[in-house]
């Protein structure tokens, strides 16, 4: 699962660990993709600043602010909105630098 789940999706809450169904932990599953995420944001940063592509000065600010929005998403992680999980859905695909 390289995504966060939209509300959209069937959403099957649990997953086999045989010979069990075990219910997924929705919150903590949030909260590690959200981590992850912060690592692929910071991991962009560096190379960005190991690059040094020009004309990217201009996006510190924006990025800062994403960084703060998944700080604040982390401490809401299981009751996020629609709109915060297509958000962060967006930041996964962008800050795919590799």
């Amino acid at each position: 699962m390289s995504k966060f789940k939209t509300l959209k999706e069937p959403s099957d809450n649990t997953y086999s660990s045989y010979p069990y169904r075990v219910p997924v932990n929705i919150k903590a599953l949030q909260h590690t993709r959200i981590k992850e995420l912060q690592v692929r944001m910071m991991r962009w940063s560096a190379w960005v600043k190991d690059e040094r592509i020009p004309n990217r000065e201009l996006d510190k600010d924006k990025w800062q602010d994403r960084f703060t929005f998944t700080l604040r998403c982390g401490k809401r992680a299981g009751k996020l909105t629609k709109q915060e999980l297509e958000m962060l859905n967006r930041l996964w695909k962008v800050y795919n630098y590799e």
